[in-house]
């Protein structure tokens, strides 16, 4: 089996320097046995924190200890271990304080060889420093978990130890400070089912599709940017680079060939020298910004007729809408005298006809036909003020180009005045040209060689891409595999444990029907209870309807049922290895203990003795058990008590 913890002798020193306590234990089950208030649980108490339990609620009389040594064995290795018990000025024990480790047995420590020290370990682990738990986590062959949930040794002791002090409620030992993950984390490393491969593989998944997705997106974007799959062929732009390296190794040859007057060269009466090109040129391109500036004066004249139009026609929509409110205005002003003879008006009786002359009228005719030369004249504003934009656009852009021409007249210009201080003849002027070829050619290799980095860069990005999608479906596979075996393991684990705790509840005495007649046993580890299941599924949790007593022996049944499947799977990690305080605690009457202890004595007693241990205190111990080679130490009573030498004065 793997993962054995053992404790072979555990020795107690008081601040005199005088000893306390000091047994031996053996392999298979150990019996603490005495009165109450003995100081068998004082001994628990030593176990839990010699190991690396974080506890500093000693009673009076350990608290006038100072150290406690214990001789260990951890899969077939001996180590002895010793733990200072460190006060402030307060009085207050400190639960961090450092373990000592010697490789080798208690005896051999008090007087170690040359070759042979005592290595201190602290709490925290460092960069440079294992921490004590990292030193039993790897001596007991468990898994250092990873990651943001830092696990003690102190973790898993929680699991170990059966204490009295903890509520019936909570399977684990209870902290003020627990966490869900904690729990989880602990029982998957305890079960066997913590698979530290698998939380690495788990966290390379991650960063594998994060990477392969910056890589696929990578490649994508560089696919569209170089359209010209030749472009992003290594192979292909490399002979591009050797053909022009070629075209350039021409070149010089005929430039050296030239210079050395090896070469004759043809003037041709339609060949011009550089000067004349460069006049030509200029001429041209002369035309071409006079051309510019005529249509740019033109469209300036253009725009700003059509601007004055639009302001005339917006005048004339403003004066028809005075005349609108104007003759609206004037047709409702009543006349009652004749403006010529001041004689007084008759009125028409149906207002059809003028006042004055007496014509009939149409009130409507002038506001209508001023709504529609309104409307006309709109319709004129809208087109013209689109060809004025238009125009203003296109004004835009031949201002651009005309500027951008000017520019290369200027240029050409400036060409020509210095060509024209230094004529050179046909052969300077051909080598000229010569060079200025080769000087493009360089320049286009110098792109071929921008290109082939990208291509490379491409074909090496497509490799990672095909590596990755070749890693993810691994990880995938593997994970898949490893969860898979997992979810096997912890059924196995599951039914072991449930077998374990049925043989516990349905062979206790006949207190609680519920046990007597259960048939479904679960432990929840990450909610931190122990609770049975009734046919017809209904939950009954520990602290809800059981009496205190049989909520004991229900969390004992279940602490139980984990190390005895432990010693039935293989597989699992816990360290076979549980040491229990008071199996008569809550009030639990003394039958009832004694039968459990005989059952739990009876079941283990179906394994190898030397593959497990198990340490339990009782006040309530058989004739036959207390005759036994089971037991350790004395009988304790009040007179006698676990740890001697001490003086509370």
């Amino acid at each position: 089996m793997r993962n054995n913890l053992f404790i072979n002798r555990l020795q107690i020193i008081t601040e005199n320097n005088k000893i306390a306590y000091d047994e031996i234990f053996h392999k298979g089950v150990n019996i603490i046995r005495g009165d109450n208030s003995s100081g068998k649980s004082t001994i628990t108490h030593f176990i839990f924190y010699v190991l690396g339990g974080a506890f500093n609620d000693f009673v009076p009389e350990a608290r006038k200890c100072s150290l406690v040594i214990a001789e260990i064995e951890m899969n077939n290795e001996i180590y002895t271990i010793k733990r200072e018990i460190i006060k402030d000025e307060q009085e207050n024990i400190s639960t961090q304080t450092p373990i000592y480790f010697y490789w080798g047995n208690m005896d051999e420590s008090f007087s170690p060889p040359i070759e042979k020290t005592w290595q201190k370990f602290g709490y925290n682990t460092t960069d440079t420093r294992k921490s004590f738990s990292n030193v039993l986590f790897d001596n007991l062959g468990l898994p250092i978990v990873k990651g943001d949930n830092n696990i003690t040794f102190h973790q898993i002791l929680r699991l170990l130890y059966i204490d009295q002090d903890s509520p019936t409620s909570s399977l684990f030992y209870y902290e003020h400070f627990d966490s869900q993950l904690t729990r989880e984390t602990v029982s998957d490393l305890l079960l066997g089912v913590y698979n530290e491969e698998l939380y690495e593989n788990k966290k390379r998944l991650i960063s594998a599709e994060k990477e392969f997705e910056g890589i696929k997106s990578e490649i994508k974007a560089t696919s569209h940017f170089f359209s010209d799959p030749l472009s992003l062929n290594p192979g292909h732009l490399i002979t591009s680079i050797e053909n022009k390296e070629k075209e350039i190794s021409a070149i010089q040859d005929e430039i050296v060939s030239i210079r050395s007057k090896n070469k004759k060269l043809n003037y041709r009466e339609d060949s011009k020298l550089s000067f004349q090109k460069l006049t030509e040129e200029s001429i041209l391109q002369r035309k071409v910004v006079l051309d510019l500036d005529e249509q740019i004066s033109f469209l300036n004249n253009e725009i700003e007729d059509s601007a004055y139009f639009v302001e005339t026609l917006n005048k004339k929509i403003k004066a028809l809408k005075n005349s609108i409110h104007t003759r609206e205005f004037l047709g409702n002003l009543p006349l009652e005298y004749c403006p010529d003879c001041l004689t007084k008006i008759t009125h028409n009786k149906d207002n059809t006809n003028c006042k004055l002359c007496k014509e009939p009228i149409d009130g409507s005719f002038g506001v209508v036909q001023a709504r529609r030369m309104e409307l006309e004249i709109s319709f004129q504003i809208n087109e013209s003020q689109k060809l004025l934009e238009l125009n203003k656009r296109n004004l835009i852009d031949l201002e651009s180009k005309y500027t951008s021409e000017l520019g290369k007249l200027h240029d050409l210009q400036k060409q020509v005045n210095s060509s024209l201080e230094d004529v050179k003849s046909f052969n300077e002027e051909t080598v000229d040209n010569l060079n200025s070829q080769k000087g493009f050619i360089e320049g286009e290799i110098l792109q071929y060689r921008t290109m082939l980095e990208n291509a490379e860069k491409y074909e090496k990005l497509v490799k990672r891409k095909e590596e990755l999608k070749k890693e993810i479906g691994y990880l995938y596979w593997y994970i898949n595999k490893t969860e898979g075996e997992q979810t096997k393991l912890k059924e196995v684990i599951k039914e072991s444990i449930k077998k374990e705790g049925l043989y516990l509840l349905n062979n206790d005495l006949d207190r609680q029907d519920e046990f007597k007649n259960a048939n479904d046993f679960i432990i929840d580890f990450s909610n931190n209870l122990v609770y049975l299941r009734s046919k017809n599924s209904e939950i009954q949790k520990v602290y809800q309807k059981f009496s205190a007593s049989s909520n004991f022996y229900l969390k004992v049944t279940g602490r139980f049922a984990i190390f005895l499947a432990s010693l039935a799977v293989d597989k699992m990690r816990f360290p076979r290895f549980i040491f229990a305080d008071n199996m008569e605690d809550k009030g639990i009457e003394v039958l009832r203990a004694q039968n459990l202890q005989k059952l739990l004595i009876d079941r283990v007693s179906e394994y190898n003795q030397n593959s497990f241990q198990m340490i339990y205190t009782t006040s309530y111990i058989t004739n036959e058990l207390n005759n036994s080679d089971l037991v350790v130490g004395e009988y304790y009573t009040k007179e006698n008590p676990s740890l001697k030498n001490i003086n509370l004065i």
